[in-house]
């Protein structure tokens, strides 16, 4: 079992703390207390670090946690992509990943993407999934070409730096049928994003349980495999009414905003992650039963709750 967190993307005290610091500082103890990989999310709008420099940051300051750099298909073209790719893993000596996300701000397409915005999800899809095959094809192909309806690219024989060793892992997620046809064909690792409103552990359980077999007969009709990791919020606390009492009144102060909607965020605790320790362990164990392999996590609060989490759960699991 894989246990992830999300990069800081600001300083969450008083300290003064820069955004460099605060992300390198909480990376940094998130290593130290054994997690095996980081979500670094690219947030284009607002004062937020760059995905990628902050990464190349956090390879020089780490030396095990996996590095898992989001990417905007229609910001960022997929050959740029693929040199950022091959330069960090080289850096980071093998430990490059990325998150490929389409995307659901149409600002952040529009002004970052020079008006990269589209309507139609068929076709944010045939972009992903051509996206996706350049920085493949480019990684692994001498005598790549491409001619495709949002990408062309033909190396004639150029010289293409690629990656050294095992390929950086590229994760994605989609709630279509579309997006999971390209995740299954092109993808090594889904991201399933946790249902909303903990007390519907029960239905959303099985919810996720159905979507990995789905996914698993996608992928076994064209002979591939893929490893499911699952977006999920924590809130441990030895007391279950208390723990139960927060996470309802999160979720109320979310309803009307859409930070219910964010993976990860106040959404996360429908993965049922709220309680006592042991029943933490018991559902963790449960998703693992279900083809989960990794947990990407956030902590209510924040840090007090990874330290809780790496103290009172984390031994049960290993």
């Amino acid at each position: 079992m894989r246990f992830g967190c999300w990069t800081p993307l600001r300083a969450a005290d008083a300290s003064g703390r820069s955004p460099l610091r605060a992300a390198i500082d909480g990376v940094r103890d998130a290593e130290d207390q054994g997690f095996d990989m980081v979500l670094v999310a690219e947030r284009w709008l607002g004062p937020w670090l760059e995905a990628w420099h902050l990464a190349t940051a956090l390879a020089l300051t780490t030396k095990k946690i996996e590095l898992i750099t989001a990417v905007h298909p229609g910001i960022l073209n997929p050959q740029v992509v693929a040199k950022f790719g091959a330069t960090l893993h080289a850096i980071s000596d093998g430990r490059c990943a990325i998150n490929v996300v389409n995307g659901w701000q149409q600002s952040e397409l529009d002004v970052y993407g020079n008006g990269a915005w589209l309507d139609e999800p068929a076709r944010r899809h045939k972009r992903m999934e051509e996206f996706i095959g350049v920085v493949k094809g480019l990684w692994t192909d001498t005598a790549f070409a491409l001619d495709g309806e949002f990408y062309r690219v033909d190396t004639k024989g150029l010289a293409i730096g690629r990656p050294v060793g095992p390929l950086p892992r590229i994760y994605a997620t989609s709630h279509s049928d579309a997006g999971q046809n390209v995740i299954a064909k092109s993808c090594d690792v889904y991201f399933i994003d946790s249902p909303a409103r903990h007390r519907e552990y029960e239905n959303n359980f099985a919810a996720v349980a159905a979507l990995i077999e789905s996914m698993n007969r996608r992928c076994r009709g064209i002979g591939r495999q893929l490893d499911y990791c699952l977006n999920a919020s924590v809130l441990c606390l030895d007391d279950m009414g208390e723990a139960a009492a927060r996470a309802d009144g999160l979720e109320v102060q979310a309803r009307n905003n859409r930070a219910l909607l964010v993976p990860g965020g106040v959404r996360g605790l429908g993965s049922g992650l709220v309680g006592p320790p042991s029943l933490v362990v018991e559902r963790m164990q449960r998703y693992q039963e279900a083809g989960i392999s990794g947990f990407m996590l956030r902590f209510l609060p924040q840090p007090v709750g990874r330290a809780k989490f790496v103290e009172s759960v984390v031994p049960r699991l290993r």
